[in-house]
């Protein structure tokens, strides 16, 4: 059921088109399995016929429907995931209303209707699918969205409390049952947040990358220090950004210094993860454009007002599903599968019903996200540890600009 990835190949050539998808990504997998429709079986050595094949990457627990991703109840699927599945009329694919994982689908010629997770496994041209579309007998179906402002927004100590609740379930929710579980932690509000409500739930290990002399080294350590966990961290300097950057399997694009730096930062502490025997880490991705993080929201709403300032942001959540979980996910994904607990569907359709001035409060950015950081019992440090992206505060974009 649970698979690091899946394609469904369609028409005439769909054996060939699967062969060669295989051969294109072998390497990068542990195990690849086909089926025509029923069980799984292993594709070293298989004949493949048939107008519809499903390859599998390290699958566990069976059959369809194949979960890229993480899925309480793969029959009223919600949470973060691509997804495969096989009803009464046929195949369909699926993909989360916030887009943490990838769908894409041929839309016409050779293969027209075949649908994959991973780009590289279908010819060029494929288109990505919106996120919460449901793709069945060739076409795409829009069945969820994240819900604008209904009805009056809670008050501000309100809306804390129960963004509080919201955080803490979600996160339950994405470590549960795991025996250990990573952070890629900064020390800031974010990542902080994450760290100390999965301590609750399971044994945790914060993983930091940064360069010599960058903010996150001096504030990773503090920050664990205050919230009592164990750090790993791992040092970034020109020559292994240069090597990681070079190595990145970045979705289709031109790819910026900030995708490169991101891309070196999370597979590092990925690779942290996996030797720390956490095969979970938890990304704090979203958290800046659901609750106004970034400088561009303050300015934008002092200069065009509020309702600028929000389409802004909202046009920020919906490009995320088109590049950013995408880069994060492929960086992760070789050593451990990654998890964004603020792309949660009830925290950001929650953070839809707020006003800005909840988010951006007297200068303060976050306001909201800050205040139920306290109500979750952050230390106030951490609570109002001042914003910095990730590429930046780890010196990791210097570093690759200085090249």
């Amino acid at each position: 059921m649970r698979t690091n990835g899946f394609a469904l190949f369609r028409g005439e050539g769909a054996p060939k088109l699967a062969q060669e998808a295989a051969g294109r990504v072998s390497r990068h997998c542990k195990e690849l399995l086909v089926s025509t429709g029923e069980g799984f079986r292993d594709l070293e050595g298989s004949r493949i016929s048939g107008r519809e094949v499903a390859l599998a990457f390290s699958l566990e627990g069976g059959g369809f429907p194949l979960v890229h991703g993480f899925v309480e109840d793969p029959t009223a699927p919600e949470g973060e995931f691509s997804l495969l599945g096989r009803g009464e009329s046929g195949f369909y694919g699926a993909r989360d209303a916030l887009g943490t994982r990838g769908l894409w689908v041929v839309e016409s010629g050779q293969g027209a209707g075949s649908i994959a997770s991973d780009y590289r496994l279908l010819r060029a041209g494929a288109a990505l699918l919106p996120p919460g579309t449901v793709y069945a007998g060739g076409k795409g179906r829009k069945v969820a969205a994240i819900q604008g402002r209904v009805g009056t927004a809670p008050s501000f100590d309100e809306a804390a409390k129960e963004l509080a609740s919201l955080i803490e379930e979600s996160v339950r929710r994405r470590v549960a049952g795991m025996g250990r579980v990573a952070v890629s932690f900064s020390g800031g509000l974010d990542s902080s947040i994450l760290a100390m409500v999965a301590s609750r739930h399971a044994d945790v290990v914060l993983c930091s990358a940064y360069a010599s002399g960058s903010r996150d080294e001096g504030q990773s350590a503090r920050a664990a220090g205050l919230l009592g966990l164990r750090l790993e961290t791992a040092l970034l300097d020109e020559e292994t950004l240069a090597k990681r950057s070079g190595e990145a399997q970045l979705p289709p694009g031109e790819a910026t210094v900030m995708d490169r730096a991101l891309w070196c930062i999370y597979s590092t502490t990925s690779e942290l993860a996996r030797s720390s025997k956490a095969p979970t880490i938890l990304l704090g991705q979203l958290a800046d454009e659901l609750f106004g993080g970034y400088m561009k929201y303050a300015v934008k709403a002092r200069e065009e007002g509020a309702a600028a300032a929000e389409r802004m942001m909202a046009g920020d959540v919906r490009a995320c599903a088109d590049r950013g979980f995408l880069r994060d996910e492929a960086a992760c994904s070789a050593s451990c599968e990654v998890r964004f607990p603020y792309a949660d569907e009830g925290i950001a359709s929650f953070a839809a019903r707020l006003p800005l001035e909840y988010k951006i409060r007297e200068g303060e950015r976050k306001a909201v996200l800050r205040a139920a950081a306290l109500e979750l019992g952050l230390p106030e440090e951490l609570a109002s540890a001042p914003k910095k992206a990730a590429q930046f505060s780890s010196g990791a974009s210097k570093l690759l600009k200085a090249r």
